[in-house]
């Protein structure tokens, strides 16, 4: 045996459903069903403590019970990205899919990229409150936004009012969300400090600035271009030989650009340098589109910076 297969790292690759998880232990070959329920998931992970890491994909939620039995156990672990590693799986030519074949995989994946993948943190609670309350917000808008189209042509009188109604309770609900993040974000010192340093850049509001900390809360500790790259307002290359393709924005975490649009908007018809910088570029002959993108990354990296030069925090989350 080699010294590197001797020190190898033991790994667990763990495909997570609503109701049970799939673990295999590639060390010895065994593929084990568990229920996702905390004590369960204790007494079978007991055993790995101190010599094992432990990867599973983001399912929506359903993993939050196993990354806290792994976290207690003190078992570093792996939130993957299901599209990594779907394209990392497709790398080989397979398409196969079932519970244990999934497990194996994310092993297979732990194995070969452990020592770069970032170890999960149990979220502070407030910030974990926060992300599921506008998760939810965004979601209520999203099927507003539905409603309303449909009411432009509902063909029925009973479907027109049903759906005014149902318009009518998302306001009331999209409303209590907004006074409860509102209201979360004063009691905790943090978050009202990056709060109001978002709130000073222009085009950032109300809505928008509680998006930023619960959707990307890594701001104010990037580069300027990681940050816009996150954010889905980072033009990318395409180009081939000695083609030359436009750049376009691509990627990114997809609840934020379509806030970020609005934000550019509103910023570009102000009075203030974004507004001026808006301008010059329409006056050089920049398409209206591309000016509104490229105040977009202006946006989030003027908010990157503003957190980053924010002083170290009185208190933190609780």
């Amino acid at each position: 045996m080699t010294d590197k297969a001797a020190t190898r790292q033991r790994v667990l690759g763990i495909d997570v459903s609503c109701h049970r998880v799939t673990l295999y232990d590639e060390a010895t070959g065994r593929t084990h069903d568990i229920a996702n329920d905390i004590d369960s998931l204790h007494d079978a992970l007991a055993g790995y403590t101190g010599h094992a890491l432990a990867v599973c994909e983001a399912t929506g939620g359903h993993e939050d019970t196993l990354l806290a039995a792994l976290h207690v156990l003190g078992i570093p672990a792996h939130r993957a990205d299901a599209a990594k590693v779907k394209a990392y799986i497709r790398s080989f030519g397979k398409r196969a899919k079932t519970d244990a074949i999934d497990a194996r995989w994310l092993a297979r994946y732990a194995l070969d990229r452990g020592a770069t993948l970032p170890r999960w943190q149990p979220p502070v609670p407030a910030q974990a409150e926060l992300a599921a309350l506008v998760a939810r917000r965004l979601d209520l808008v999203a099927i507003k936004t539905q409603e309303s189209n449909r009411l432009k042509a509902p063909r029925s009188d009973l479907v027109a009012e049903h759906i005014r109604a149902h318009l009518d309770q998302l306001a009331e609900h999209i409303a209590r969300l907004d006074a409860r993040i509102a209201a979360l974000v004063a009691d905790q010192p943090d978050l009202a400090q990056r709060a109001q340093a978002l709130r000073s850049v222009p085009g950032i509001g109300p809505v928008l600035a509680p998006l930023l900390l619960a959707t990307l809360p890594e701001l104010g500790t990037l580069g300027r271009r990681q940050a816009a790259s996150l954010a889905g307002c980072a033009p990318h290359p395409r180009d081939s030989g000695t083609r030359a393709r436009p750049r376009h924005p691509a990627g990114g975490r997809r609840q934020i650009r379509p806030a970020l649009f609005i934000a550019a908007m509103a910023a570009a018809r102000g009075t203030n340098p974004l507004a001026d910088f808006y301008r010059r570029l329409v006056a050089t002959g920049k398409p209206k589109r591309l000016a509104l993108a490229a105040v977009m990354r202006k946006i989030v990296t003027i908010a990157n910076a503003r957190l980053r030069d924010l002083p170290h925090p009185a208190s933190q989350l609780t």
